[in-house]
């Protein structure tokens, strides 16, 4: 076997970021009748990301973070003084409550077990949350260990968050792979710590960081195909 171990992103790798982003977005404006169109929720996503960039890149904190992405988004459009902290706990509990997964998912982790790969998770996010998520949508039990930023104190792709995680686990970087869809935080992590990744690139994103994963896949199936020819050529 060409790897032991495979590692996965949670967020718009297992499971529906937009459908998770979109149910508690909308959940939270309703509750304080503030209008989302269309447009203010396209901006609030494009706000959102820059901002988790930001905390990728080290630029801000994940407490600055959370302080800011309400506060400062509703402050913008609507003119109201709120507290931060507070909207995004409320926002949380939302969005800790959504666990659609992407199409494939289960009969791929249910297949990778199968063939004896140790299954874990490395997520940019809270470890309760990202537990209880992974434990709704019936899939947190193939995993063997789910690690977060949250218990790691840095978030990927810096390298203390991989230092981390890889004292967690007896199986080291060089008998591991990472699949996720984040160049940013996934593949570039992956790459700074050199071992290989897998870009779930489903949103047909352009590798604009010019990185280089192993492979790239656009869908589950795909990836199901790499494990079955023990990851010798792309698809």
């Amino acid at each position: 076997m060409r790897y032991q171990q495979i590692i996965f992103d949670v967020d718009d790798t297992i499971i529906d970021f937009a459908a998770t982003e979109d149910f508690a977005l909308h959940s939270l404006f309703n509750v304080h009748h503030w209008q989302l169109t269309p447009e203010l929720q396209r901006q609030y996503h494009a706000y959102n990301q820059g901002l988790w960039r930001k905390l990728e890149q080290g630029e801000i904190t994940y407490e600055e973070l959370s302080e800011m992405t309400f506060h400062d988004f509703i402050k913008e459009h609507f003119g109201l003084e709120i507290d931060g902290q507070k909207m995004m706990n409320e926002y949380r509990s939302y969005f800790g409550e959504a666990h659609q997964l992407l199409p494939g998912v289960e009969d791929t982790l249910k297949f990778a077990k199968k063939q004896g790969y140790k299954l874990t998770v490395l997520s940019n996010g809270e470890k309760f949350m990202q537990n209880h998520r992974l434990e709704l949508a019936g899939v947190k039990k193939y995993f063997d260990l789910i690690v977060t930023s949250e218990e790691a104190h840095y978030s990927k792709p810096n390298v203390h968050a991989f230092d981390y995680f890889f004292s967690r686990t007896e199986i080291g970087p060089n008998d591991t792979v990472f699949f996720g869809d984040g160049l940013q935080s996934d593949i570039l992590g992956a790459e700074r710590y050199g071992f290989d990744s897998i870009w779930y690139n489903h949103r047909h994103r352009k590798n604009t960081l010019n990185l280089h994963p192993k492979f790239e896949v656009e869908n589950y199936p795909e990836f199901v195909k790499l494990m079955q020819n023990d990851f010798e050529k792309k698809y």
